[in-house]
Formats: C-alpha cells, structure tokens, sequence
C-alpha cells in the first residue's frame, strides 16, 4: 500500500511539474535547450525543413551571438520589445550585423568589383555609370552579403572556441 501510495504521489508531481528541457550544448556562459531549438525551428520558413544537425548548429550560433552582443554591449533597437528566443534571435542579428560593419570591406575592394563587373553598370546610353557615391554603396553592400555566409561561420567557430561550447550527447555533456 505504502509503495502505490509513493507512486501515485510522484506521478501526480510529475504530472504538476513543468517539463524540463533537454541540454543539447553547453559552455561557458551559455545553455542551448531543446526549448531553444524548438524555437528556432518556429523562425525557420515553411517551406525550409532544416537537417536536426543544421538546426542545431543555427541555434548554437544564434545563442553564441547573442550571448556576445550582452558582453560587447551592442546596442540593439531590433531587440526592444521582444522576449525570449525573439529576443535572442534580434541580438544575434544585430551582433553579425555590427561585426560586419566594423569588419568592413578591405580598400580597393569596391573599386575591383566596379573593373570586372562592368556590365552590371551600364547607363541607359551603353556608357558605363560613373563610380560615384551612390555606386559605391550599392557595390559595397554586394560585397558585405557575399561576406555573411563565410563570415558567419567564422565567428560561429571563434566564439564556439572562446565559450567552449560542447554538444551534448545521449549520455550528457
């Protein structure tokens, strides 16, 4: 009697209690849940359905940018008003977007692309446009998204290094 009594008092306490996450990585600093992923599988489009390693991998780098936007101080006017992974996934972005800003692109580079992509900028009379302001803006943000993809993943492994971030495995980290 005592031990039904024992189990109908833990699976009423089990059943009160919130579900607890899976750990699936882990560093200094910072906890990636299955929670987590959950959520970063909501922001993915629809028509997208990401490999569970390719997930994963995102939300790492989602958490790891984010969690580096808090130390850097980034300001971030995208992330007012939200909360939770909304939050997270509007510091990580703000974080990859004021890397690249500082990151740049390398002198010359502008002018470069302007020589061998002349064709891209023809004027209305066949003439090449003038490398002007407005030109060399465009050129500039062309360069800075062929970057992010490469970039991204570069700054996903140094902070990965830096927090010591460890995926976790059936038996835990």
């Amino acid at each position: 009697m005592k031990l039904f009594a024992i189990a109908v008092v833990l699976t009423l306490l089990t059943a009160a209690s919130p579900a607890f996450a899976a750990v699936l990585a882990k560093g200094e600093g910072i906890v990636v849940t299955s929670d987590d992923m959950a959520a970063m599988r909501k922001l993915a489009p629809a028509f997208f359905t990401p490999t569970k390693k390719a997930l994963l991998d995102a939300t790492i780098r989602t958490m790891l940018f984010a969690k580096e936007a808090d130390v850097q101080e980034v300001p971030c006017e995208d992330a007012y008003g939200k909360e939770g992974f909304d939050y997270t996934f509007a510091l990580s972005h703000c974080y990859l977007r004021e890397r690249l800003v500082q990151v740049g692109v390398m002198p010359g580079a502008v002018e470069s692309y302007y020589r061998v992509h002349q064709r891209e900028f023809i004027g209305a009379d066949g003439s090449p446009k003038p490398l002007d302001e407005t030109l060399e803006r465009r050129i500039r943000i062309k360069i800075l998204k062929a970057k992010v993809p490469i970039f991204r993943l570069q700054e996903y492994e140094r902070l990965a290094k830096k927090y010591k971030v460890k995926v976790c495995g059936p038996g835990g980290c």
